[in-house]
């Protein structure tokens, strides 16, 4: 979530209204013009003529003129000036996200000087599921079989609990790519999130269970769930089909991530929830500050005014 301060610029939030006041002061000044009598009591022939302009007669006008003020605030309260004061923004809802990871015995091997693959992948996931921000994540382990670790949710520290379970021994040893897929899909099932993503982690390729991994790409593709492969493997070390990784995801719409380091790994998990964050938008609430409803407490006042000296002091006699 960020929170911006968006300035102190007066803006109109009924900006048409704002034509009506050419009218108004053209009907205002045409009324001004017009000829009165100058008297505000009887005359009283010669006496009048001779008599020197009294406060009464010299603010004759006046009720006119604060009436008129009136109706120009009104109309620009109907035309609700405002100043913007904040700016909140919040990642639209909607994303669930389901992370399958190999667990199998290669992953024990080093990713770099002081963490191994697999302890890798555990710090990383830890990491994210600290970014979702409201979103949810399911967890699935796979080695010769599938197993799902956490269902989709969105508790921060239940399924980082799940994360730090990640590791061999669970089920029997093997990559079994399609059937980790196709376990992300099954979590997947029933969810009505805009944007439904399976990411898969593996450092090898697929040499157990009955699905091939197109053949689960291909259900992704169906069920429109975007899957990303990322492929983690050690210095100088290539033990994955890059071509079939990348056609994969490019089914869906996703995209393949070769992660050599841990740095990368984190790279890519990055962009992966920079990538499903844009593709469902972002929310934007903005607080306001309303002058109309001063403006026209103000007008009201006025009104009040000029009823006043009308009825009493500058009431005009037939």
């Amino acid at each position: 979530m960020t929170f911006d301060v968006v300035g102190s610029g007066i803006e109109f939030g009924a900006p048409l209204v704002l034509l009506a006041l050419v009218p108004a002061l053209g009907i205002l000044g045409a009324q001004f013009m017009q000829q009165r009598p100058a008297a505000v009591v009887a005359d009283t022939g010669p006496l009048a003529a001779a008599a020197r302009p009294t406060v009464r007669t010299r603010l004759r006008r006046l009720p006119d003129v604060l009436r008129a003020l009136a109706i120009l605030l009104l109309l620009l309260a109907a035309a609700r000036p405002r100043e913007g004061l904040a700016l909140t923004t919040l990642p639209e809802e909607g994303i669930d996200i389901v992370a399958v990871v190999d667990v199998s015995s290669s992953m024990s091997q080093a990713a770099s000087e002081d963490e191994s693959r697999l302890q890798a992948a555990r710090r990383v996931l830890d990491e994210f599921a600290e970014t979702l921000e409201g979103d949810r994540l399911g967890l699935v382990a796979f080695q010769s079989r599938a197993l799902t670790l956490s269902p989709l949710t969105n508790d921060v520290q239940a399924i980082q609990r799940r994360i730090e379970d990640l590791g061999p021994g669970l089920i029997e040893d093997g990559t079994a790519i399609g059937l980790g897929i196709a376990e992300g899909l099954t979590l997947l099932e029933d969810s009505q999130a805009r944007s439904r993503v399976v990411v898969l982690l593996t450092d090898g390729e697929n040499n157990a269970g009955e699905i091939e991994p197109f053949a689960a790409a291909r259900v992704a593709e169906a069920l429109d769930v975007r899957l990303y492969t990322i492929g983690l493997t050690g210095p100088g070390s290539r033990d994955i089909d890059v071509p079939a990784m990348e056609e994969m995801a490019g089914l869906t719409g996703g995209a393949f991530f070769d992660a050599r380091t841990p740095e990368e790994l984190e790279a890519a998990y990055a962009e992966i929830g920079a990538l499903e964050r844009s593709r469902v938008g972002e929310r934007e609430f903005i607080a306001w500050r309303e002058y109309g409803p001063w403006l026209a407490f103000a007008a009201a006042g006025l009104v009040l005014v000029d009823v006043g000296l009308r009825s009493t002091w500058l009431r005009r006699q037939p």
